[in-house]
């Protein structure tokens, strides 16, 4: 009789042993794996700022020059919460990369592509307002290198310069 009372006994034991064990794995799970894509977006993030900071310091002051295009540029800018028309003279420059593979070829076109670069900066600067531009010149600087970049089908322009920017 004593047998089966602690046969017994340990049946419940086990039962009540695999019922918490799989309450835990229903509770634990789904947690764990939010927890898991949190980590894995931060990582690709630390990794992404990682790559980026290792491609703007890799480039040596020596190894860049600036194309100038001489250009004065008028743009109308998008209207703001004031509702004014405002205006903005800028005046571009690029940085080129003289290390770049594609250097030697494009360098000497950048002469008579002036129309489609200065066409390119003011299409990407009437988009915003006078407020963003004196904001975020980054954001516009970075959407107008990105727009160089997939015209010219190459990165050896790295930059992009606003000499100076008046803005009325």
């Amino acid at each position: 009789m004593k047998k089966s009372i602690l046969s017994i006994i340990t049946l419940v034991l086990v039962l009540t042993n695999t019922i918490l064990t799989a309450i835990m794995a229903i509770v634990v799970i789904p947690s764990t794996n939010s927890s898991n894509a949190v980590i894995s977006k931060v990582a690709q993030a630390i990794d992404i700022e990682k790559e980026l900071d290792e491609e703007e310091t890799e480039l040596a002051l020596n190894d860049t020059e600036t194309y100038n295009p001489d250009v004065k540029l008028t743009i109308k800018l998008k209207s703001g919460a004031d509702g004014k028309e405002h205006y903005a003279v800028i005046y571009p420059q690029l940085k080129i990369n003289k290390t770049d593979k594609d250097y030697e070829k494009l360098s000497a076109t950048l002469q008579e592509y002036t129309g489609d670069i200065t066409q390119q900066v003011q299409d990407v600067v009437q988009k915003y307002t006078a407020d963003e531009l004196q904001s975020s010149p980054d954001t516009i600087r970075e959407e107008i290198l990105v727009n160089l970049q997939e015209m010219y089908d190459s990165k050896f322009i790295v930059g992009v310069i606003f000499s100076s920017t008046t803005i009325q």
